[in-house]
Protein backbone atom coordinates (compact mmCIF):
# COMPACT_ATOMS: atom_id res chain seq x y z
CA UNK A 1 0.00 0.00 0.00
CA UNK A 2 1.44 3.56 -0.78
CA UNK A 3 0.74 6.03 2.13
CA UNK A 4 2.24 9.87 1.74
CA UNK A 5 1.44 12.75 3.36
CA UNK A 6 -1.53 13.47 1.37
CA UNK A 7 -3.58 9.95 2.85
CA UNK A 8 -2.39 11.32 6.33
CA UNK A 9 -4.14 14.83 5.74
CA UNK A 10 -6.63 13.22 4.21
CA UNK A 11 -7.45 10.77 7.51
CA UNK A 12 -6.83 14.41 9.65
CA UNK A 13 -9.54 16.27 7.47
CA UNK A 14 -12.04 13.45 7.29
CA UNK A 15 -11.58 12.92 11.17
CA UNK A 16 -12.82 16.44 11.79
CA UNK A 17 -15.42 16.06 9.00
CA UNK A 18 -16.36 13.21 11.07
CA UNK A 19 -16.58 10.65 7.48
CA UNK A 20 -14.48 7.37 6.84
CA UNK A 21 -11.49 7.71 4.64
CA UNK A 22 -10.63 6.00 1.77
CA UNK A 23 -7.19 4.14 1.71
CA UNK A 24 -5.04 3.79 -1.97
CA UNK A 25 -3.65 0.68 -2.52
CA UNK A 26 -0.30 0.51 -3.81
CA UNK A 27 0.10 -1.48 -7.46
CA UNK A 28 1.64 -5.07 -7.22
CA UNK A 29 3.65 -6.86 -9.53
CA UNK A 30 5.05 -10.13 -10.30
CA UNK A 31 8.43 -9.89 -11.59
CA UNK A 32 9.20 -12.28 -15.23
CA UNK A 33 12.79 -12.34 -16.57
CA UNK A 34 13.42 -11.14 -20.12
CA UNK A 35 15.81 -10.11 -22.10
CA UNK A 36 16.70 -6.56 -22.17
CA UNK A 37 15.01 -4.78 -24.85
CA UNK A 38 12.46 -1.43 -25.74
CA UNK A 39 8.75 -2.07 -25.10
CA UNK A 40 7.35 -3.00 -29.33
CA UNK A 41 5.61 0.41 -30.40
CA UNK A 42 2.36 0.48 -30.35
CA UNK A 43 2.00 0.59 -34.56
CA UNK A 44 3.83 -2.66 -34.17
CA UNK A 45 1.45 -4.32 -31.38
CA UNK A 46 -2.21 -5.82 -32.26
CA UNK A 47 -4.10 -5.91 -28.85
CA UNK A 48 -6.16 -8.62 -27.87
CA UNK A 49 -9.70 -7.99 -27.53
CA UNK A 50 -10.76 -7.46 -24.31
CA UNK A 51 -14.33 -8.35 -23.44
CA UNK A 52 -16.14 -6.18 -21.05
CA UNK A 53 -17.30 -7.36 -18.25
CA UNK A 54 -21.08 -7.41 -17.79
CA UNK A 55 -21.96 -7.44 -13.58
CA UNK A 56 -25.09 -4.76 -12.32
CA UNK A 57 -23.34 -5.30 -9.10
CA UNK A 58 -19.86 -5.06 -9.72
CA UNK A 59 -18.27 -2.45 -6.95
CA UNK A 60 -14.19 -2.85 -7.61
CA UNK A 61 -11.75 -4.61 -9.37
CA UNK A 62 -9.25 -6.36 -6.66
CA UNK A 63 -6.42 -6.66 -9.17
CA UNK A 64 -4.72 -9.26 -11.13
CA UNK A 65 -4.94 -12.71 -10.58
CA UNK A 66 -2.54 -13.64 -13.89
CA UNK A 67 -2.23 -12.02 -17.21
CA UNK A 68 -5.78 -12.37 -18.38
CA UNK A 69 -7.38 -12.56 -14.85
CA UNK A 70 -8.83 -10.19 -12.68
CA UNK A 71 -10.56 -10.53 -9.43
CA UNK A 72 -13.43 -8.20 -8.26
CA UNK A 73 -16.13 -8.16 -6.18
CA UNK A 74 -20.15 -7.51 -6.54
CA UNK A 75 -22.88 -6.91 -3.74
CA UNK A 76 -26.26 -7.74 -4.57
CA UNK A 77 -28.57 -5.66 -1.86
CA UNK A 78 -30.33 -8.69 -1.29
CA UNK A 79 -28.18 -11.68 -2.23
CA UNK A 80 -24.93 -10.69 -0.40
CA UNK A 81 -21.41 -9.93 -1.52
CA UNK A 82 -19.63 -11.94 -3.60
CA UNK A 83 -15.53 -12.33 -4.23
CA UNK A 84 -15.63 -13.39 -8.12
CA UNK A 85 -12.69 -14.12 -11.10
CA UNK A 86 -13.15 -12.97 -14.82
CA UNK A 87 -10.81 -13.69 -17.74
CA UNK A 88 -10.72 -10.45 -19.81
CA UNK A 89 -9.98 -12.03 -23.30
CA UNK A 90 -12.63 -15.10 -22.94
CA UNK A 91 -15.34 -13.10 -21.55
CA UNK A 92 -15.81 -16.23 -18.42
CA UNK A 93 -16.03 -15.69 -15.17
CA UNK A 94 -17.15 -17.87 -11.75
CA UNK A 95 -17.37 -16.88 -8.35
CA UNK A 96 -14.82 -17.61 -5.89
CA UNK A 97 -16.76 -16.82 -2.31
CA UNK A 98 -20.01 -15.62 -1.39
CA UNK A 99 -21.04 -13.86 2.22
CA UNK A 100 -23.47 -12.21 3.77
CA UNK A 101 -21.77 -9.44 5.51
CA UNK A 102 -20.71 -5.81 3.59
CA UNK A 103 -17.58 -6.35 2.00
CA UNK A 104 -15.03 -3.13 2.51
CA UNK A 105 -11.87 -4.31 0.77
CA UNK A 106 -10.04 -7.27 -0.72
CA UNK A 107 -6.22 -7.59 -1.74
CA UNK A 108 -5.29 -10.93 -4.01
CA UNK A 109 -1.54 -12.13 -4.12
CA UNK A 110 -1.59 -13.26 -7.44
CA UNK A 111 1.80 -15.39 -6.48
CA UNK A 112 0.81 -17.14 -3.57
CA UNK A 113 -2.80 -18.11 -4.71
CA UNK A 114 -4.42 -16.24 -1.74
CA UNK A 115 -7.26 -13.43 -1.09
CA UNK A 116 -7.67 -11.34 1.91
CA UNK A 117 -10.84 -9.77 2.25
CA UNK A 118 -11.84 -6.91 4.76
CA UNK A 119 -15.67 -7.00 5.84
CA UNK A 120 -17.60 -4.71 8.29
CA UNK A 121 -20.48 -6.38 10.37
CA UNK A 122 -22.74 -4.54 12.91
CA UNK A 123 -21.55 -1.51 14.73
CA UNK A 124 -17.59 -1.27 15.18
CA UNK A 125 -16.58 -4.72 13.96
CA UNK A 126 -14.83 -5.49 11.00
CA UNK A 127 -13.34 -8.73 9.88
CA UNK A 128 -10.14 -10.26 8.34
CA UNK A 129 -10.91 -13.35 6.47
CA UNK A 130 -7.64 -15.00 4.03
CA UNK A 131 -9.38 -17.34 1.54
CA UNK A 132 -7.35 -19.33 -1.06
CA UNK A 133 -8.32 -19.61 -4.87
CA UNK A 134 -10.83 -22.27 -4.36
CA UNK A 135 -12.70 -19.67 -1.67
CA UNK A 136 -12.02 -21.89 1.07
CA UNK A 137 -11.29 -20.06 4.98
CA UNK A 138 -7.69 -20.33 5.83
CA UNK A 139 -7.99 -17.75 8.43
CA UNK A 140 -10.66 -14.76 10.03
CA UNK A 141 -10.59 -12.92 12.95
CA UNK A 142 -12.62 -9.96 14.16
CA UNK A 143 -11.85 -6.39 15.19
CA UNK A 144 -13.49 -3.77 17.09
CA UNK A 145 -12.25 -0.88 15.61
CA UNK A 146 -13.55 2.89 13.70
CA UNK A 147 -11.02 2.12 11.22
CA UNK A 148 -8.62 -1.05 10.19
CA UNK A 149 -5.51 -0.85 7.87
CA UNK A 150 -3.68 -4.09 6.95
CA UNK A 151 -0.38 -4.68 5.28
CA UNK A 152 0.16 -8.05 4.09
CA UNK A 153 3.23 -9.93 3.96
CA UNK A 154 3.03 -10.88 0.08
CA UNK A 155 7.04 -13.79 1.22
CA UNK A 156 4.65 -15.09 3.39
CA UNK A 157 1.12 -14.34 3.37
CA UNK A 158 0.62 -15.87 6.90
CA UNK A 159 1.98 -12.22 8.22
CA UNK A 160 -0.03 -9.53 8.55
CA UNK A 161 0.53 -6.16 9.55
CA UNK A 162 -2.86 -4.82 11.21
CA UNK A 163 -3.64 -1.60 12.39
CA UNK A 164 -6.81 -0.62 14.48
CA UNK A 165 -7.96 3.36 14.49
CA UNK A 166 -9.68 5.17 17.25
CA UNK A 167 -12.20 8.08 16.33
CA UNK A 168 -9.31 10.52 17.33
CA UNK A 169 -6.82 8.48 14.88
CA UNK A 170 -4.95 7.10 17.68
CA UNK A 171 -3.94 3.38 16.74
CA UNK A 172 -2.68 0.28 17.57
CA UNK A 173 -0.55 -2.10 15.65
CA UNK A 174 -0.58 -5.61 15.76
CA UNK A 175 1.94 -8.51 13.80
CA UNK A 176 -0.62 -11.39 13.29
CA UNK A 177 0.60 -14.63 12.52
CA UNK A 178 -2.38 -16.40 10.88
CA UNK A 179 -0.74 -19.83 10.84
CA UNK A 180 0.31 -19.83 14.40
CA UNK A 181 -2.36 -18.06 15.25
CA UNK A 182 0.18 -15.60 17.42
CA UNK A 183 -0.44 -12.18 17.75
CA UNK A 184 2.16 -9.72 19.19
CA UNK A 185 1.37 -5.70 19.67
CA UNK A 186 3.20 -2.69 18.85
CA UNK A 187 6.54 -3.88 17.74
CA UNK A 188 7.17 -0.89 15.77
CA UNK A 189 6.12 3.06 15.46
CA UNK A 190 4.41 2.74 12.27
CA UNK A 191 0.49 2.57 11.18
CA UNK A 192 1.32 1.76 8.02
CA UNK A 193 4.99 -0.33 6.37
CA UNK A 194 5.59 -1.99 3.33
CA UNK A 195 7.05 -5.83 3.72
CA UNK A 196 10.68 -5.97 2.14
CA UNK A 197 10.89 -9.58 3.02
CA UNK A 198 8.90 -12.67 5.12
CA UNK A 199 10.75 -11.19 8.40
CA UNK A 200 11.62 -6.94 7.04
CA UNK A 201 9.49 -4.22 6.92
CA UNK A 202 10.06 -0.22 6.19
CA UNK A 203 8.20 2.47 7.52
CA UNK A 204 8.42 6.34 7.78
CA UNK A 205 8.29 7.15 10.94
CA UNK A 206 5.85 10.14 11.29
CA UNK A 207 5.99 12.44 13.63
CA UNK A 208 2.75 11.63 16.10
CA UNK A 209 2.30 15.48 17.01
CA UNK A 210 2.87 16.79 13.61
CA UNK A 211 1.69 13.53 11.27
CA UNK A 212 1.73 15.99 7.88
CA UNK A 213 5.38 16.40 7.90
CA UNK A 214 8.17 14.46 6.38
CA UNK A 215 10.21 12.12 8.32
CA UNK A 216 12.92 9.92 7.88
CA UNK A 217 11.99 6.13 6.70
CA UNK A 218 13.27 3.35 9.05
CA UNK A 219 13.86 -0.95 8.48
CA UNK A 220 12.91 -2.93 11.09
CA UNK A 221 14.00 -6.49 11.56
CA UNK A 222 10.70 -9.29 12.97
CA UNK A 223 13.35 -11.67 13.92
CA UNK A 224 15.77 -9.66 16.05
CA UNK A 225 13.59 -6.60 16.68
CA UNK A 226 15.85 -4.16 15.15
CA UNK A 227 15.60 -0.89 13.89
CA UNK A 228 17.63 1.36 11.24
CA UNK A 229 17.46 4.01 9.80
CA UNK A 230 17.49 4.24 6.13
CA UNK A 231 17.05 7.67 4.73
CA UNK A 232 16.06 11.23 5.60
CA UNK A 233 12.83 13.36 5.39
CA UNK A 234 10.47 11.71 2.89
CA UNK A 235 6.78 12.25 1.80
CA UNK A 236 6.22 8.68 0.41
CA UNK A 237 8.20 5.40 0.74
CA UNK A 238 6.91 2.14 -1.27
CA UNK A 239 8.16 -0.97 -2.51
CA UNK A 240 7.73 -1.74 -6.20
CA UNK A 241 9.05 -5.08 -7.36
CA UNK A 242 12.56 -5.22 -5.95
CA UNK A 243 12.92 -1.61 -5.60
CA UNK A 244 12.44 0.87 -2.83
CA UNK A 245 11.22 4.02 -4.27
CA UNK A 246 11.63 7.13 -1.20
CA UNK A 247 10.24 11.05 -2.75
CA UNK A 248 11.46 13.80 -0.72
CA UNK A 249 10.41 17.20 -1.18
CA UNK A 250 12.84 19.42 -3.29
CA UNK A 251 13.65 23.15 -2.61
CA UNK A 252 10.52 24.32 -4.56
CA UNK A 253 8.29 22.41 -2.40
CA UNK A 254 5.77 22.10 -5.63
CA UNK A 255 8.67 18.85 -6.71
CA UNK A 256 9.60 16.07 -5.84
CA UNK A 257 12.46 13.99 -6.12
CA UNK A 258 11.81 10.37 -7.07
CA UNK A 259 14.51 7.93 -5.52
CA UNK A 260 14.87 4.32 -6.73
CA UNK A 261 17.52 2.23 -5.05
CA UNK A 262 17.67 -1.89 -4.79
CA UNK A 263 15.84 -3.24 -1.76
CA UNK A 264 18.22 -5.62 -1.09
CA UNK A 265 21.56 -3.65 -1.33
CA UNK A 266 20.12 0.18 -0.81
CA UNK A 267 22.40 0.47 -4.03
CA UNK A 268 20.78 3.71 -6.04
CA UNK A 269 19.56 3.28 -9.45
CA UNK A 270 17.64 6.21 -10.39
CA UNK A 271 16.59 9.91 -9.29
CA UNK A 272 14.79 11.83 -11.24
CA UNK A 273 12.36 14.91 -10.41
CA UNK A 274 8.32 15.44 -11.00
CA UNK A 275 5.53 17.67 -9.77
CA UNK A 276 3.61 16.84 -6.71
CA UNK A 277 0.06 17.21 -6.16
CA UNK A 278 -1.63 19.65 -3.75
CA UNK A 279 -5.11 18.74 -2.12
CA UNK A 280 -5.83 19.07 1.92
CA UNK A 281 -3.09 21.67 2.16
CA UNK A 282 -0.32 18.90 2.22
CA UNK A 283 1.92 18.13 -1.26
CA UNK A 284 1.91 14.44 -2.36
CA UNK A 285 3.13 12.40 -5.28
CA UNK A 286 0.80 11.55 -7.87
CA UNK A 287 -0.92 8.20 -8.71
CA UNK A 288 1.79 5.52 -10.00
CA UNK A 289 2.17 2.07 -11.13
CA UNK A 290 5.68 0.07 -11.82
CA UNK A 291 6.33 -2.42 -14.37
CA UNK A 292 9.14 -4.60 -13.39
CA UNK A 293 9.40 -6.90 -16.67
CA UNK A 294 10.37 -3.96 -18.45
CA UNK A 295 11.21 -1.40 -15.62
CA UNK A 296 8.97 1.21 -16.40
CA UNK A 297 7.36 3.37 -13.84
CA UNK A 298 4.15 5.02 -14.75
CA UNK A 299 2.71 7.96 -12.74
CA UNK A 300 1.25 11.24 -14.28
CA UNK A 301 2.18 14.95 -15.19
CA UNK A 302 0.04 17.76 -15.60
CA UNK A 303 -1.15 19.36 -18.56
CA UNK A 304 -0.90 22.05 -20.25
CA UNK A 305 -4.63 22.69 -20.03
CA UNK A 306 -4.24 23.39 -16.71
CA UNK A 307 -6.80 21.25 -15.15
CA UNK A 308 -6.18 17.31 -16.48
CA UNK A 309 -2.86 15.45 -16.47
CA UNK A 310 -0.92 12.71 -18.77
CA UNK A 311 0.06 9.51 -18.14
CA UNK A 312 3.55 9.37 -18.91
CA UNK A 313 6.14 6.65 -18.30
CA UNK A 314 9.74 6.94 -16.99
CA UNK A 315 12.43 4.15 -18.15
CA UNK A 316 14.25 3.49 -15.10
CA UNK A 317 17.31 2.39 -17.08
CA UNK A 318 17.69 5.10 -19.30
CA UNK A 319 15.43 8.15 -17.52
CA UNK A 320 13.36 8.70 -20.71
CA UNK A 321 9.82 9.92 -20.68
CA UNK A 322 6.87 9.09 -22.68
CA UNK A 323 3.59 10.16 -22.75
CA UNK A 324 1.23 7.76 -22.52
CA UNK A 325 -2.31 9.35 -22.77
CA UNK A 326 -3.04 13.01 -22.54
CA UNK A 327 -5.21 14.88 -20.79
CA UNK A 328 -6.82 12.35 -18.50
CA UNK A 329 -7.66 12.56 -14.94
CA UNK A 330 -4.98 11.79 -12.20
CA UNK A 331 -6.89 8.17 -11.26
CA UNK A 332 -5.38 4.73 -9.52
CA UNK A 333 -3.71 2.45 -11.90
CA UNK A 334 -2.82 -0.90 -11.98
CA UNK A 335 -0.46 -2.75 -13.94
CA UNK A 336 -0.99 -6.55 -14.82
CA UNK A 337 1.62 -9.19 -14.66
CA UNK A 338 3.13 -8.67 -17.48
CA UNK A 339 3.29 -4.93 -18.35
CA UNK A 340 0.99 -5.21 -21.24
CA UNK A 341 -1.95 -3.56 -19.43
CA UNK A 342 -3.72 -1.06 -16.48
CA UNK A 343 -6.78 -0.82 -14.49
CA UNK A 344 -7.89 2.75 -14.28
CA UNK A 345 -9.89 4.56 -12.34
CA UNK A 346 -11.38 4.55 -8.45
CA UNK A 347 -13.13 1.42 -8.99
CA UNK A 348 -10.62 0.14 -11.57
CA UNK A 349 -13.95 -0.02 -14.30
CA UNK A 350 -11.66 0.65 -16.98
CA UNK A 351 -8.59 -0.61 -18.75
CA UNK A 352 -6.20 1.10 -21.01
CA UNK A 353 -3.44 -0.97 -23.56
CA UNK A 354 0.22 0.50 -22.60
CA UNK A 355 1.18 -0.94 -25.91
CA UNK A 356 -1.21 1.01 -28.63
CA UNK A 357 -1.93 3.19 -25.78
CA UNK A 358 -6.31 3.12 -25.95
CA UNK A 359 -8.82 2.82 -23.27
CA UNK A 360 -11.87 0.97 -23.03
CA UNK A 361 -14.60 0.17 -20.59
CA UNK A 362 -13.84 -3.21 -18.29
CA UNK A 363 -16.92 -3.24 -16.88
CA UNK A 364 -20.74 -2.28 -18.33
CA UNK A 365 -23.04 -2.40 -15.69
CA UNK A 366 -26.31 -3.81 -17.55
Amino acid sequence: MRVSLLIIAALMAVAAAGCTPQHQEGSKSVHHEEPEGKRESGAAVKDKKVIALKDRHFDETAGWLDNETVIYTATDPVGGSEIKSYDIFKGTGKTIYKTDDRLIASEVNSEKGMILIQTAGNGSEMKLTLLNLQGKQLFAKKFRTHELQVDWNRFDPSLLYVTTFTKDWNYESSLIDAKEEQTEKNIAQAAFIHWTSADTFEYIKWNERDREKPAPVYSYSTADGREKKLAGDAVLLDIVGDMRLIVTPSSDQRQGTYIFSDVSSSEKKISFKLPLFSEYGSLSPMEYGYDPRHELFYTYQPNESGSLYDLISVNLKSGKREVIREKVEMLPITLSPDGDYALYGYTQDQIISLNSKTAAPLVTKE
